[in-house]
């Protein structure tokens, strides 16, 4: 019985797969083409991942829930959807590109964490100031090893406004906190033979479009000589 999250990743996974092994199958074209006397003056071709579109049966089978402490009365999942797009247009985005996005999600969840933990330890200025102060101080390393704006960030923007922004989306989003449940994981059916049993009421049709988004290594020499070597997006 897969959970909604490990049959989407296993799909995205394979999907990841078949472009390895796509570019896999370059690399030995690349090769044939380069001991060929025609083919060498020849453009290698190349498969590149397009927007896929996809539409994903499945039925949910049953949930689990955990309790802990979550911020009233938003809830922690909802201030870090909130914030993540406050703080993208704080530097001039609608949205942040993909890989500095999931950067700052990973942020946002040990900050919002530690936001729960300090509300419940110390008074909620304190708590909202310390949130604030260090998701900004993050979100200007992200933009720097990212490179957006091209030099452009953080010249023409100050960590001080998103540092304000985000005291002002705690002190008009919080109250507090409170433990409750949540949703933790969605068991869901997708086999095919299973699908049919069900209900058509029953079954939700899951829509998304996956696109490609590449990596690259890029080395870096510093003024002082040392040699750094990041992953960076294409």
């Amino acid at each position: 019985m897969p959970t909604l999250n490990e049959y989407l990743g296993g799909i995205f996974g394979s999907i990841t797969d078949a472009r390895v092994m796509a570019d896999a199958r370059t690399v030995q074209v690349a090769e044939q083409y380069a001991k060929h006397d025609l083919l060498r003056h020849f453009a290698v071709p190349r498969m590149r991942i397009g927007d896929i579109e996809l539409t994903i049966p499945v039925a949910i089978e049953g949930l689990s829930e955990l309790s802990g402490y979550q911020l009233d009365p938003i809830g922690n999942d909802e201030f870090k959807r909130v914030a993540a797009r406050e703080l993208a247009r704080s530097v001039g985005y609608v949205e942040l590109p993909p890989i500095p996005a999931q950067h700052l999600r990973t942020a946002l969840d040990q900050r919002t964490d530690t936001l729960v933990e300090n509300i419940r330890a110390k008074n909620m200025a304190e708590a909202f100031s310390g949130f604030a102060k260090s998701i900004a101080a993050d979100l200007f390393r992200i933009g720097e090893e990212a490179r957006l704006h091209d030099g452009k960030f953080p010249g023409d923007y100050k960590p001080e406004y998103s540092e304000e922004r985000m005291l002002e989306l705690c002190v008009g989003l919080i109250r507090g906190v409170v433990d409750k449940p949540r949703i933790d994981q969605l068991a869901v059916i997708a086999e095919s033979h299973r699908l049919r049993e069900q209900r058509p009421e029953d079954i939700v049709r899951i829509r998304m479009t996956v696109g490609e988004d590449g990596m690259e290594w890029q080395t870096i020499e510093r003024d002082d000589g040392t040699v750094e070597r990041k992953l960076l997006p294409e």
